[in-house]
């Protein structure tokens, strides 16, 4: 998802974004999630990231050797790069990265998995494919009178969950101010982090999160699910009894297994921005629709399932369905097959472009068509999930009303939501000061504007509630590595030790931020800050990288593009610019709508340098490794050994240009498949 994180990024007018954008993504314009804890020192310079062929290693502590032997290496044909989806945001390629980061999707062995996930976060942080800033932490800002707050490092949270005090202004209205006009809410076209956070409410997936677990999914339109010993064939028992409600027409539709394929596929045929979500992991077209009775036979063979803590093969549909305690009806079965075994496959589907459309509705509004948006869509959402949307007044709101068809237990506690989106962060924060808003987003350097603020209404004195949240979003500069002199190593790591990573944690995120080490954030599977290079500020060093670099900063201008309406991002182009001035290149800020800020950092040529953020689509370190530093490579076969010596390395890789790498004490070889 793309959120401060971009998640959301749009192929031409862009998540998450939510990264923020999610992503991450994810992304309310970039929205803050995730857990963290503070890092601890890291030596301030790395062993080197890679050493050359066989003989010229210099690991002897070395007492585990893994090997990613891949076969029919292609680079993608610059047509089908797509940055966050294909190929990283600076447009970097590096086919040793790009063979880990298939390796790591690939493995189930999670020792090994973590590994290669540890040399990734080494060769991020050496080859700065984008120049890593922070990891922040999120405030969340509302009055107490508002119940059951929490906050999911996705998707933040359901307003359903949420209740309000009867003595509350409005208490059957929840009023959220929020920053931005959203860009579509058609989970097949929009990666950005707001947008998903409002088709949260409106759709349901096949799975789910309990509020702030992140742990394991749970049921949702799927009452129950099984896979192959393999795991690349999966089976989810649909749930019964569930429609879709169409507020443009006032009517209903059965929500039918054919809706969930129709779905998938639909995204994949768009072709838009977060379709390697599905793409990536699901062969929509070997996936379908499978009677009772097949699926019964299957059952009959034996499948394996896993809840929670739980795990258990099974061979019945009773013994399925009582093993995630259902006794309800089911719409039928759907067959979901897999290209390779993935550990995260259930997170995926807990992901908007895996929402659940309705077939019907669509194809009386234009259908699918190949690689194209379907305009009716953009703000006609049909779902199934606890609200509807009633009105999105451009620039202005989103009203959501509660679904008097949902069929979920947690049923809408407050009957609408409206959504302000108001970009100023002043005018915002005087809204609610007055009470005319129940909750809102905010900068962290301006919290001190809410702090201690009360009022009293309905005869009680009401306080303001401002809750720091651990996130998993980390904020980064991309540069663009098609440019000069950016195409240059050196450069983008005399760029990195000019900058004060202490100045930009408290001047534009309040102290609520810490160094990030590249690309996967602290707090999740795969973090490592003890092998990396601790890049200070240091203006010496930053001036020797360039001129072992051969580049005159004085012959340069850099421009830095950041989304108008983010103080965060304004406060850190500032700094970055009075900090990359000091080595003598000439910098200058360019703010753009955030339709235009999204056509160009998609574009090759668009930008010098841009400012954004990633959170994540879905937790796994997966959904930052690939969309943020993949480099357009597909391979016909990514194989992972492990085995016990170089001997037995040199009969799986061509050892003459394979790449080793280190990691404590495992040697990681990354090279070309020398079998037939």
């Amino acid at each position: 998802m793309a959120n401060m994180k971009s998640r959301s990024l749009t192929k031409t007018t862009i998540a998450i974004i939510a990264i923020v954008i999610v992503v991450i993504a994810g992304i309310s314009g970039w929205y803050f999630y995730y857990r963290r804890a503070g890092p601890t020192a890291p030596p301030e310079e790395a062993k080197p990231t890679e050493t050359g062929g066989a003989g010229e290693v210099q690991v002897p502590g070395a007492k585990n050797i893994l090997v990613i032997a891949y076969k029919g290496a292609k680079k993608l044909p610059e047509d089908q790069l797509v940055p966050y989806s294909s190929i990283s945001p600076s447009w970097y390629s590096n086919i040793t990265l790009d063979a880990l980061i298939w390796a790591g999707r690939t493995c189930t062995d999670p020792e090994q998995r973590k590994v290669i996930y540890n040399v990734i976060q080494k060769i991020t942080n050496d080859e700065l494919p984008l120049i890593w800033l922070i990891q922040t932490q999120a405030p969340r800002v509302y009055w107490e009178w508002m119940k059951d707050v929490y906050f999911h490092p996705t998707l933040r949270f359901r307003f359903n969950h949420l209740g309000k005090d009867p003595n509350a202004p409005e208490p059957d209205m929840i009023r959220y101010g929020g920053t931005e006009e959203p860009h579509s809410l058609d989970p097949a076209v929009s990666y950005w982090g707001f947008d998903w956070w409002i088709m949260y409410q409106i759709y349901d997936r096949l799975v789910t999160y309990e509020k702030e677990v992140t742990e394991y999914v749970v049921p949702s339109i799927a009452v129950a699910w099984a896979h192959s010993e393999d795991a690349t064939e999966w089976y989810f028992v649909i749930r019964g009894n569930v429609v879709f409600y169409d507020p443009w027409e006032n009517k209903t539709y059965p929500l039918e297994p054919e809706d969930v394929i129709y779905s998938l596929r639909r995204v994949v045929i768009m072709h838009q921005d977060p379709y390697w979500l599905i793409d990536t992991f699901i062969d929509v077209n070997a996936s379908d629709v499978i009677s009772l009775d097949d699926f019964k036979a299957i059952l009959a063979k034996g499948l394996f399932t896993e809840f929670k803590e739980s795990s258990k093969k099974v061979t019945s549909l009773d013994e399925l369905l009582s093993f995630f305690k259902y006794n309800g009806p089911v719409a039928g079965v759907v067959k979901l097959k897999l290209k390779f075994p993935y550990p995260a496959i259930l997170n995926v589907l807990a992901t908007m472009p895996a929402s659940i459309v309705c077939k019907e509705a669509i194809e009386a509004h234009g259908g699918v068509k190949p690689g194209e948006e379907n305009p009716w869509v953009y703000e006609h959402p049909v779902g199934s999930g606890p609200y509807y949307m009633v009105k999105w007044e451009h620039r202005q709101y989103v009203e959501l009303a509660a679904n008097p068809y949902y069929w979920g237990n947690d049923k809408p506690k407050v009957r609408r939501v409206r959504i302000f989106l108001i970009p100023e962060d002043e005018t915002r924060i005087m809204l609610f000061t007055k009470g005319d808003l129940d909750m809102i987003d905010m900068p962290a350097s301006l919290l001190f504007k809410v702090e201690g603020v009360s009022l009293e209404y309905g005869g009680k004195k009401w306080n303001v509630v401002i809750r720091k949240q651990n996130t998993l979003v980390i904020m980064y500069a991309v540069p663009n590595v098609n440019k000069e002199p950016f195409n240059k190593k050196e450069v983008r790591q005399a760029l990195a030790y000019a900058i004060p990573y202490d100045q930009i944690a408290k001047t534009a995120y309040g102290g609520l931020a810490f160094k990030a080490y590249g690309v996967i954030p602290k707090g999740m599977f795969g973090f490592q800050n003890d092998e990396v290079i601790n890049y200070t500020y240091n203006l010496d060093k930053a001036k020797a990288l360039l001129e072992k670099a051969g580049v005159d900063p004085t012959k340069y201008t850099i421009t830095i593009l950041i989304c108008e309406g983010y103080k965060e991002l304004q406060d850190e182009a500032t700094i970055l610019q009075m900090a990359w001035s000091q080595l003598g290149f000439k910098v200058r800020i360019e703010v753009a709508s955030r339709p235009t800020f999204n056509e160009r950092i998609m574009s090759k040529d668009g930008f010098d340098v841009n400012l954004i953020g990633w959170g994540p689509d879905y937790v796994d370190p997966d959904d930052y490794a690939g969309p943020l530093t993949c480099g357009g490579y597909e391979f016909d076969e990514v194989k992972v050994i492990k085995v016990s010596s170089l001997d037995e390395a040199k009969k799986i890789v061509d050892m003459s240009t394979a790449k080793q790498l280190t990691y404590k004490d495992w040697l990681v070889i990354v090279g070309k498949s020398i079998e037939s």
